[in-house]
């Protein structure tokens, strides 16, 4: 019988073949760093260190992958610091990989030094300024690439219930379904009248996708970057410090918005909206989590953990 792979793990030794693609010399290891939703791994040389990362079949389209490198190339021009792209030395930004599930795509992108900022206020204010000024340097951003998703009410909401609502149906019943859909609803009816700042935005900006060296940070992971709302973007740091480091949101949380409002301006219906697209975020990653069992397995499908999603989301919905 013939096997089929879902998310094939590419050997360190082909990763040493697939770096023939590149200018580069005196390689001295390929080593896999971690699984996500995408494959990451580090080559090292003689003279510097790059990382490599290899997108999931079907997971992003070329397309998606080429808007992506366009949005990191134009901030990068705004003189920020990030992980930027590296084209092969045939002047192409992608490798194709024929992976036993499917073709898969490889982008090389300068290493970011250093190490994973800790959560306090000096580095809070230091990480909103550089979501505020992402914000600012990405207005003029343009592509002429199609993006798969936007970061809406349909990406953030609406596909994350379809894939939630049948887990919470069978381990909960029907009311609890009720309860989602109806705070989905409210949410969707709080926000679509207001005048929210829609743009670039990162989507997954928090201090697991970033380096600190030296004083300056280094952003990086833009995988679900997109146009969509700035306050979700915004909110993702939120909701980071609410699921990771409660003990430090009450002196952090205000470092972020004072570091953020000092490179660009939020109006009043952005700022209130903020909440929102707290819980936004933790539907949409729960959904991403269940669509994903590749990545995340299904041992964590269980009635303790989505019990604790209804929790949060009834404690966010109690704090409007």
């Amino acid at each position: 019988m013939a096997i089929k792979a879902r998310h094939s793990l590419i050997t360190e030794s082909s990763l040493f073949e697939l770096m023939n693609n590149y200018d580069l010399y005196d390689i001295i290891s390929c080593e896999f760093l971690t699984r996500g939703l995408n494959d990451t791994y580090l080559i090292s040389t003689k003279q510097k260190n790059y990382i490599f990362r290899i997108y999931r079949h079907n997971w992003r389209s070329e397309s998606d992958i080429l808007f992506e490198i366009e949005s990191i190339s134009h901030l990068e021009n705004e003189t920020q610091h990030f992980s930027i792209p590296i084209k092969t030395k045939y002047n192409t930004w992608l490798v194709n990989i024929d992976a036993p599930e499917g073709l898969r795509y490889g982008v090389l992108f300068t290493y970011a030094s250093g190490h994973r900022p800790e959560i306090n206020e000096e580095n809070c204010m230091l990480i909103g300024k550089s979501l505020g000024s992402l914000h600012k340097g990405s207005n003029s951003f343009h592509s002429e690439k199609d993006r798969s998703f936007q970061l809406d009410f349909i990406h953030l909401l609406h596909e994350p219930y379809s894939i939630i609502s049948p887990m919470i149906e069978n381990l909960f019943g029907e009311q609890q379904v009720h309860f989602l859909e109806q705070l989905i609803d409210e949410i969707i009816t709080e926000l679509k009248g207001k005048k929210l700042d829609y743009g670039y935005c990162h989507g997954d900006f928090h201090n697991f996708n970033m380096h600190i060296n030296k004083g300056k940070l280094e952003i990086f992971d833009f995988d679900c970057c997109g146009y969509g709302y700035r306050a979700y973007d915004i909110a993702v740091f939120w909701w980071n410090l609410k699921n990771n480091y409660p003990h430090a949101e009450k002196n952090c949380w205000p470092a972020f918005v004072d570091g953020y409002l000092s490179q660009k301006s939020l109006s009043k219906e952005d700022i209130d909206s903020l909440p929102f697209f707290v819980t936004a975020r933790r539907i949409w990653l729960v959904g991403t989590m269940l669509n994903n069992d590749d990545v995340w397995g299904r041992n964590w499908i269980n009635q303790s953990n989505l019990t604790k999603l209804l929790l949060d989301l009834k404690n966010d919905k109690d704090n409007y």
